[in-house]
């Protein structure tokens, strides 16, 4: 007899697919090792282009039907043509995704139903770091990010998942804890 099983759909996210992951991760790690590449090409000036095609995970390498790129550019006021938003921009862009999608993720899981989500972040960064005028961090100073969630769900169940969220988003744990960047010339 074939039986066929139905999936369990929350929020858009196939609950089904996701314990049967969970599963599959627990009796084979190394299908969770993932590796993503990026390749960048500066155009001019404070414009830069990157393109996104495959990637390795679940035991196999995967190339993307369609390429993705990202313009990058500075805004006039630092020297740029303001063609494409620019990096640090994209880095918040980036934790605005991943710590959504984590949310959504699991309050599925738990069976959550979430109506909405919408979410600011926004963070300051001090120039004398970046022109190397002092020691000041280049980097953010911090970030902040406030969500917007519609749900018959409770204050509290929200906020938990919403630290839940930042707990498990791959983009909050590399900015927020120190992760190696090696840099190295190819000629």
């Amino acid at each position: 007899m074939n039986v066929q099983t139905r999936a369990k759909m929350v929020n858009g996210v196939n609950v089904t697919q996701l314990f049967e992951t969970i599963d599959s991760i627990k009796e084979n790690g190394e299908i969770a090792k993932f590796n993503f590449r990026v390749q960048n090409k500066w155009v001019g000036g404070t414009e830069n282009h990157t393109t996104v095609n495959d990637y390795y995970g679940a035991c196999k390498t995967h190339t993307r039907s369609k390429p993705h790129t990202f313009v990058k550019d500075e805004p006039p006021v630092l020297l740029g043509k303001d063609r494409g938003a620019n990096p640090v921009e994209y880095l918040l862009a980036g934790l605005a995704g991943c710590v959504t999608t984590s949310l959504v993720a699991h309050a599925a899981a738990r069976g959550v139903k979430i109506d909405s989500i919408e979410s600011t972040l926004e963070g300051n960064i001090d120039l004398h770091g970046l022109l190397q005028l002092d020691d000041t961090n280049p980097g953010y100073q911090g970030i902040n990010i406030s969500f917007k969630i519609k749900s018959d769900t409770s204050d509290e169940i929200l906020q938990e998942l919403i630290e839940l969220a930042k707990k498990a988003s791959p983009v909050a744990n590399t900015i927020s804890r120190p992760t190696p960047v090696n840099v190295k010339l190819i000629r």
